[in-house]
Formats: C-alpha cells, structure tokens, sequence
C-alpha cells in the first residue's frame, strides 16, 4: 500500500500485460490490459507500463508508485532443502524457528549466487520424529527439529531486467511473485474438498504445473512451451502465416470440437474458411494441435517420480489456468492420462481476477510462505563509537 492508499498491480507476460488499481478498501478502481507484439523485448514492455500507468493516474486522478508485479517464466524452477537440528535438552520452537529459516535461506544464496529467491515455502515440520499436521505452535517444546522447505528461484539477471523496466518508470516494487503459483493460492480456495490438487498454467512459451497438497505448494515443474508453440505448429504444417495460425486457434477457443486422431475426413470447415480464403483440412488442423498439447501434458508430467511418492493410485482433478488453457473451455481432447485425474478442469480467468489474485495474496501467501527477517546492525552514535573502541 503507498502513500496515497492505492495498491497498484501488474502481470507481467510476454504476450500482454495486465494492470490493476485497488483502494484501501481493496475495491477496484481501474484495470487495464494491452498487448505486446515483440515479446521479450525491455523497451516494448516499458513503454507499455508506461503508457498503462498514465492511463491509470488519470483515471483515479492520483500519482502511482508502488506495484506489485506478478511473473512467470520457463527459469522458474524450485530448490528443496531439509534441514535437522538436535538439541541436548528440549527447547522452545520459536526460540529457534527463525535461525534455522536464516540459516537454510544463507545455504541457497551461498550456493546459487546467479538466482534470486522469489518465495520460501515450509512444506513439512517434523517435532520429535512426528510430523507436525497443523500450522506450527510456537509454544511445542522440541529436542529435534527437521524442517523441509522449498525455495522456488528465478534467474537473477532476468528478475534484475524485469526490475530496470520498473526502476526506469520511477516505479518501486514492493513485492515480486510467482504468477501462476500466486494465482492457484487464490483458485484453490474454491476446491477445498480436494486434499490433493494440480493446477497446470500454460502461458504464451511456457507451461508451470503446481502440485498442492493440503493447500501447500508440494511441487512445482516448468517447461519452455506454450500456446504459442500450437500456433507455430499451425503455420508449418498449414504453411499459414503467424497472424492467420493465430486466428485459427482461437476461433477454436470459441468452438465445440473433439481433438482425437480418429475423425471424420469430410467435417464441416466452414468455420475456419469463414476468415481464409483457402482450403484447410480440419482434421489435419485438429491433429497438429492436439499432437502439441500432449506434447506438453508429457512433458509436465514425465519423470513427475514425486507423484508416485504420494500414492499408488494418484487420482486429483487438475485446473487448467493460463491463456493457452483456452483451448480446453469447451473442446473435448483425448489426452493419454497415465496420472488417471479425477477430473480436468478449465478455470477461466479474467484480468481482473488475477490482479485480485496478488491483492489478495497476502493473506495467502502468511499461511504458506516465510518471511526472512534480517537482523539489522545497531546504529551507533559517534560517541558510543569512540568509548567502544577504547572498550576493546
């Protein structure tokens, strides 16, 4: 929250970017989106910003300065980490709870200089070889203490890219997270019947699956495809422009089809011949697309070795999120599930959702995440300098 009580929010994508405004109220004020047209590119994104923020300020007629950013990226990835420590007597957990966080958090930075830590997660706590079933008591009492946390990482040259964008805008980012594991922190609230859930986000050229288990991030796996791969299949193999492969797979979004690759040559292409003025076989079409889509459903999921840790027989329904998800909202795709999901739901979003999404994830993130708290170094005044110097 800044000064003037506004909490301002950004998505940052590669293919578009989203902005949000909320009072102190967390009543939204304004939201916008626009699209990026050469993806990957700094300049592009910070005209974008700034062009939204203008936009913003004079809607609300007040000066913005401090955002939240969300974003993802195929360089997300999660380190994991157990830590054990014994003591000679027992003693209480919040005595030592925040040194062994500090300590655990010092051994990934001294060991992955090139990442930047985006969120610490305590996935499980073990008390006296008993694993702890509810959110820690500070008040438990321990003679050996074993704490299992994930670290989930981003690359640290592309989070300080992405935070020259901002700098360059005069803009201050407060806080900086993980889109999509951000986003299932808010989804999941509307699956709590399920102890076990999935969410896969597929995004413009990467698709992140995010595993909870008791509303705790419990895997996390991305992959550098996305909907934009489909799209590029498109025009290959239709030898059809990137504009045009475009369109085709999103007048599929809209459409009631059924992906498999036993289909009727003679179906109706109406549909697609209604924006080409060529002849297109759908089927063909229907088979380069669903071809890509198990591509990325293999990919997420293979060597997934921590699925099999937790059952047998793993059966929980899996949300579909993210632009490129699209395709899923009211086609029928037979997909070779080897995971045998309870079920495979499409979640659709809206701008405003997500940007609710990071308002909201304060909340959230306190039941999930760690805060680091550094010790700061006791200022000193010039005379208490002098006499300790003389004290030593």
């Amino acid at each position: 929250m800044n000064k003037n009580n506004f909490s301002m929010v950004i998505d940052y994508g590669s293919s578009s970017l989203r902005l949000g405004v909320f009072n102190e109220s967390l009543d939204n004020l304004y939201i916008s989106s626009k699209s990026i047209s050469e993806k990957n590119n700094y300049e592009e994104h910070f005209n974008s910003i700034k062009f939204l923020i203008k936009e913003a300020e004079k809607k609300i007629s007040n000066h913005l300065d401090n955002i939240t950013v969300l974003y993802d990226s195929p360089e997300i990835y999660s380190i994991d980490l157990s830590i054990k420590k014994n003591f000679d007597q027992k003693i209480f957990i919040k005595d030592v709870y925040s040194s062994i966080i500090l300590e655990a958090n010092q051994l990934i930075k001294n060991n992955h200089i090139n990442k930047k830590i985006i969120h610490i997660i305590s996935t499980n706590i073990i008390i006296d070889g008993k694993e702890l079933e509810t959110n820690l008591d500070n008040n438990i009492k321990a003679k050996s203490i074993i704490l299992e946390i994930k670290f989930v990482c981003l690359s640290l040259e592309k989070f300080n890219n992405i935070l020259s964008v901002f700098k360059k805008n005069n803009l201050q980012v407060l806080n900086f997270y993980c889109s999509s594991y951000v986003k299932s922190l808010s989804y999941i609230n509307s699956f709590n019947e399920n102890e076990l859930i999935g969410f896969l986000d597929i995004g413009y050229e990467k698709s992140i699956f995010l595993l909870f288990f008791k509303n705790r991030l419990f895997f996390i796996k991305t992959i550098p495809i996305g909907g934009n791969h489909i799209t590029k299949d498109i025009s290959n193999v239709m030898k059809l422009n990137i504009y045009d492969s475009e369109n085709i797979k999103k007048l599929f979004n809209k459409s009631e089809n059924e992906f498999s690759y036993n289909e009727d040559s003679n179906e109706n292409k109406d549909f697609i011949n209604s924006i080409l003025d060529k002849d297109i076989s759908v089927v063909t079409l229907k088979q380069v697309i669903l071809s890509r889509v198990e591509e990325i459903f293999d990919l997420v999921f293979k060597d997934s070795i921590i699925l099999n840790q937790l059952s047998n027989n793993i059966n929980f329904p899996l949300v579909l999120i993210g632009n490129g998800s699209k395709l899923f909202n009211k086609n029928i795709f037979h997909l070779n599930d080897e995971f045998n999901f309870k079920e495979i739901i499409f979640y659709n979003e809206t701008d405003l959702g997500i940007c609710e999404a990071a308002i909201h994830s304060e909340v959230n993130l306190k039941k999930n995440d760690i805060n680091i708290i550094q010790k700061s170094a006791k200022k000193y005044g010039i005379f208490e300098k002098f006499f300790n110097f003389f004290g030593k």
